[in-house]
């Protein structure tokens, strides 16, 4: 739009009853300073008149500011067709469309068909400089941003932009971004397709080494396995001066209170599976175990034998991947062997 189309425009208004003018006449009877403009309209008429100063200045970003107050103290249909003038200018071609498409629809029977018919000339000359771009992001209601600009979630298609690159990004919570750069000239229609892939569930804090996180549920929740190995001195409380072997284990947390695992009493030929449950604590905790205790023939033993035992023990944790435990179990292996 040039300079002498905007002060047509000026002219146009100051010829064309003013809006309060338009209004049915006053009585004769009636006090003058109904007939008066209002105060709104002599603020909206200010920030009109400076918008068109500012335009013939080539200030169209500060032009555009002013008609657009004015357009809320007083609408009226030719304002927008300086606010759409002014996005021209700018290469705010979406913009423009909007506020064309706007006055046509508002000014019909309100400006003389002439600036009808001459806006939709713009329009049409603005329309075929641009290129239309469909944007479909997954999952639904991820905002659109284009060349950094959010536009919100539910975006009007195609999209309107001018010849060049353009860069498109959705973003969605729990879902990583995703963007796409595209080149358009001036007629292109393209579609471009976002989908957004679910971020990776966040690695669990405060698992010691040798842990291994799971598999990954169906609701989406992880659970960790820790895995551990361990060595130990058990006796028998009753004999403690005859008693007395080294062992090792392994042992598996499923969840966070539960853990089963497995120990070999080394010198005495015996394998221990067992079962603990935390009871309190966390650091410094309470469980109870129970165990079943195999013991194999070694040659002094006549038979093989398979005893219950049940008993308290605590752990201490001082720090991630290490902890101490001291338990003490009564089993029972029947009359032949007796309780220990």
């Amino acid at each position: 739009m040039n300079h002498t189309l905007l002060l047509a425009i000026a002219t146009t208004l100051g010829l064309a009853p003013s809006i309060s003018e338009a209004r049915p006449k006053k009585k004769p009877k009636e006090p003058i300073s109904d007939t008066e403009p209002k105060p709104a309209q002599k603020e909206a008429d200010r920030f009109f008149k400076s918008g068109v100063a500012l335009y013939k200045e080539a200030k169209y970003s500060e032009a555009l500011a002013e008609f657009q107050r004015a357009y809320e103290i007083a609408p009226h249909p030719l304002v927008l067709y300086n606010i759409a003038g002014c996005h021209r200018e700018l290469s705010q071609y979406a913009e423009a469309v909007k506020a064309y498409s706007q006055f046509l629809a508002e000014g019909k029977g309100q400006v003389p068909a002439a600036r009808l018919t001459a806006a939709q000339t713009e329009l049409d000359s603005i329309l075929a400089r641009i290129a239309r771009v469909t944007v479909t992001v997954t999952p639904d209601g991820a905002t659109l941003l284009v060349d950094g600009s959010p536009i919100g979630t539910l975006v009007e298609m195609p999209l309107i932009l001018s010849p060049g690159e353009h860069l498109l990004v959705a973003q969605a919570p729990g879902r990583k971004d995703m963007e796409r750069r595209v080149r358009v000239a001036s007629g292109d229609e393209l579609t471009v397709d976002l989908n957004l892939l679910e971020l990776p569930p966040e690695p669990l804090r405060g698992v010691g080494a040798g842990s291994v996180t799971g598999a990954t549920t169906a609701s989406g929740s992880a659970k960790a396995k820790r895995f551990g190995v361990g060595a130990g001195f058990g006796t028998n409380l009753r004999r403690v001066g005859e008693t007395g072997a080294p062992s090792v284990g392994i042992g598996v947390s499923l969840g966070s209170r539960l853990e089963i695992g497995a120990d070999v009493v080394i010198v005495a030929y015996t394998v221990m599976p067992s079962v603990r449950v935390r009871v309190a604590g966390s650091a410094l905790s309470l469980h109870v175990v129970g165990a079943v205790p195999i013991s194999f023939t070694d040659g002094e033993m006549s038979e093989t034998f398979v005893a219950g035992a049940i008993g308290l023990g605590l752990r201490y944790r001082p720090v991630p991947g290490f902890a101490v435990r001291l338990e003490t179990f009564a089993s029972f292996a029947g009359k032949d062997h007796g309780m220990t």
